[in-house]
């Protein structure tokens, strides 16, 4: 029964962060608390709980119309629950309000899975987006995006027009600037949409070396498990709006051996 419902290698400098520091006086990062999400009559998300360490890799996965975007889109703000509380860097999106929620956001980095890109701008312009409404002057934002260009292997592209790019260039544009203000969370809806293995890798390398120098907290999700997403790794499978597993990836197939729906749900079944 469901419950009513209700209401690295050389980093650029940054601002300091002013949503208050939750991930260093032990706050989760991330935590949920059964949460509920209804599309029309359909209850879409199912009583998700949740919390993540600062630090940690969560690999979200499950089939489509799992609920893997719903969730994401709840964690940035973009859609509030159903029922249920959601609490980003100690902060509980409920009781935001415009300024704070745009406050927490520069905290928090973010690739979409349908593509955020401004046709009309550049790959530099796309970029420094993000960095526009800091105290960076203009030599300092530039030195960021060269990193950030540099680690995608973007060099060269900064005048083109993302309508010129590949799919895969145009999400590892996406990414460097989920990057660039040096975000201490950021969501990847969809890792492995419009890239190839060997891209996949690439991009995985690049968080990975974020995790490790900047103890950035990673969340991403797909259809299916990916390579290590990164260090202290957990596996959420969701399927049909629930949470059937979460934990850390090499438990995933002894649970899977033992429970007829998680194996399903990883091996591809509908």
């Amino acid at each position: 029964m469901t419950p009513p419902r209700t209401e690295h290698r050389g980093q650029p400098p940054v601002e300091p962060a002013a949503a208050g520091d939750a991930a260093a006086a032990g706050t989760p990062v991330l935590a949920l608390e059964s949460v509920f999400q209804h599309v029309g009559i359909h209850c879409a998300l199912q009583g998700i709980s949740l919390r993540l360490a600062a630090g940690e890799a969560l690999l979200l996965i499950g089939p489509n119309g799992a609920g893997k975007t719903l969730l994401t889109r709840l964690i940035v703000g973009l859609d509030p629950p159903s029922a249920g509380r959601v609490r980003v860097l100690g902060r509980d999106l409920a009781g935001l309000g415009d300024r704070g929620m745009a406050v927490l956001r520069r905290r928090v980095g973010v690739v979409l899975q349908r593509g955020s890109l401004l046709d009309g701008l550049t790959v530099l312009e796309n970029l420094l987006l993000p960095l526009r409404a800091s105290r960076l002057g203009r030599a300092e934002m530039a030195r960021a995006a060269r990193l950030v260009m540099t680690q995608l292997q973007l060099d060269g592209m900064e005048n083109h027009l993302p309508r010129s790019l590949s799919l895969g260039q145009r999400r590892r544009v996406e990414l460097g600037r989920a990057l660039i203000h040096q975000p201490d969370l950021l969501i990847w809806d969809g890792l492995s949409d419009g890239l190839d293995p060997p891209a996949v890798r690439e991009v995985l390398e690049v968080l990975r070396v974020q995790q490790q120098s900047r103890n950035l907290t990673l969340i991403g999700t797909d259809n299916s498990t990916l390579e290590t997403l990164g260090e202290r790794e957990r596996v959420a499978v969701l399927e049909r709006g629930r949470l059937v597993f979460d934990g850390p990836r090499e438990a995933l197939a002894g649970a899977a051996a033992e429970r007829l729906e998680l194996r399903y749900v990883l091996e591809g079944h509908p």
